[in-house]
């Protein structure tokens, strides 16, 4: 009698057991995450590739919408499956200029079926403006984004630019990045090509 009773108590407290074990089996992972990329974004002498600001946990992404060159509107949702480097900047800011080639460059060596560059360009001339600045400028690997009226910027709570947000293959983002990089530096690409492995 005593066994069966014992077996019931296990039986009844059985899924709080694997929901408990499952929870703390997952705390090192997230983790584990984080400081994976840390470590991949410092190098043997400390310092930073592209100084990420790399969250403890995937966070979510808040819902927005910009325009492609055909007018037509978009979310990261067509994105899903891709590790997503969503990139704001614009025509008339001199450190978007100067990195806009490395992004394209980039775009180029590693964009494909697991990666691209969400380039949004919150210029309020639209669309034309962006196509007639690749064309001037040898833009040639990156689409043509709009982010009308700023909206992804405000919901994404981007506060300058150039700003990158690092978004995973489940549309989580996963580290930002304030400022101008060169994209085509040799570790950077080291480190974006195991990234979105």
């Amino acid at each position: 009698m005593k066994k069966s009773k014992l077996l019931s108590l296990v039986m009844l407290r059985w899924p709080g057991m694997v929901l408990a074990l499952t929870l703390l089996c997952a705390l090192p992972l997230a983790g584990t995450a984080a400081q994976s990329l840390i470590d991949l974004d410092t190098r043997a002498d400390g310092s930073r590739v592209l100084n990420m600001v790399i969250h403890d946990k995937a966070r979510a992404v808040s819902a927005f919408k910009f325009i492609d060159i055909e007018g037509n509107y978009l979310s990261l949702e067509n994105f899903r499956g891709k590790t997503v480097a969503l990139h704001f900047w614009a025509t008339w800011c001199i450190p978007c200029r100067d990195e806009l080639p490395t992004v394209d460059a980039l775009q180029n060596q590693l964009g494909g079926k697991n990666f691209t560059f969400v380039p949004l360009s919150v210029d309020r001339d639209g669309a034309d403006l962006v196509r007639r600045y690749y064309a001037d400028h040898g833009i040639e690997h990156l689409p043509v984004y709009v982010d009308e009226g700023m909206n992804a910027a405000q919901a994404m709570l981007v506060n300058g630019i150039p700003y990158t947000i690092i978004i995973n293959r489940e549309g989580l983002e996963i580290a930002r990045i304030l400022g101008d990089r060169n994209w085509t530096a040799p570790d950077a690409i080291a480190l974006m090509r195991r990234l979105i492995e």
